[in-house]
């Protein structure tokens, strides 16, 4: 019976070792396709991000910037900061301090390129 145990130990430590080396993590993206939750570094990179808007104007846009992913993320307590609205475009910087952005029914999103720098103090 032990050596059975250590069988089967033995075959998922290989098969942990096998397919831990082969899975590479992927690069977190600069596009977010549409609805979802995203976790910063993970999914996606920190910045100012655009969205078309809502391509259906009688629900409106909707995102959060999250400090925990915890639920349906609903609770307050657990949100950075949040917009609901119907403009266009939609902007958002999400720092990398945050966990994680929940997007609804805002359109695909893109990261901005960076301002360009100015030389002045701070710039």
């Amino acid at each position: 019976m032990r050596a059975s145990r250590l069988l089967i130990a033995g075959a998922t430590a290989s098969a942990v070792t096998v397919f831990g080396h082969w899975t590479a993590a992927a690069e977190p993206l600069t596009t977010m396709p549409g609805d979802g939750l995203y976790l910063v570094g993970v999914d996606i990179v920190p910045g100012v991000w655009e969205a078309a808007g809502t391509p259906d104007p009688a629900h409106g846009c909707d995102w959060r910037r999250l400090w925990k992913v915890e639920g349906d993320n609903t609770d307050m307590r657990n949100i950075i900061a949040n917009n609901f609205t119907r403009s266009s475009p939609v902007r958002v910087e999400i720092k990398p301090t945050d966990v994680a952005f929940k997007t609804e029914n805002c359109g695909p999103w893109r990261l901005l390129p960076p301002p360009p720098r100015t030389g002045s103090f701070g710039g």
